[in-house]
């Protein structure tokens, strides 16, 4: 009685129209495509990606996220030896630029690779004091000034 039961409910399994499975994982893809943690774990301590966090309410990988994007676009815009005596000064800016979730770096505009990060573009202002604080806090005289200028379209 329970192979005729079983085969039954397989045929009709067979049978039937194709049944679609709901995928969770795709959705929350598709809604928010960085949902993966960063990488290092240790950044999540880091000063600049806590006040980032606690300010503005972001993921720590929405925070290391949207820093790299924004020290990356002033990397692109500072003078070479600019940007190699910040890194020497800031290390650990370096550290969260080689954190960042991959396919943001180099996709598009900042405001883009914030998007991709699920944040609005206006976000970038709020990041973007927090960045140079911190920077002015850390380095010599001026280059929060340099960061600053290479920012500025």
């Amino acid at each position: 009685m329970n192979r005729i039961l079983l085969a039954s409910a397989l045929a009709s399994l067979l049978a039937a129209p194709q049944v679609f499975a709901f995928d969770f994982g795709s959705l929350i893809q598709t809604v928010s495509p960085v949902a993966a943690p960063i990488a290092d774990a240790t950044l999540s301590s880091n000063p600049l990606i806590k006040n980032i966090t606690t300010a503005t309410g972001v993921t720590p990988t929405q925070a290391v996220g949207g820093t790299a994007a924004i020290l990356n676009e002033a990397k692109t815009n500072m003078a070479p030896t600019d940007y190699a005596a910040l890194s020497k000064q800031m290390p650990q800016l370096g550290t969260i630029l080689s954190a960042a979730p991959s396919g943001i770096m180099g996709s598009g505009t900042v405001a883009s690779q914030f998007g991709a990060l699920g944040m609005d573009a206006g976000m970038i202002e709020k990041f973007t004091p927090l960045i140079l604080q911190y920077i002015q806090t850390g380095s010599t005289p001026g280059m929060a000034q340099l960061v600053q200028a290479a920012l500025v379209p």
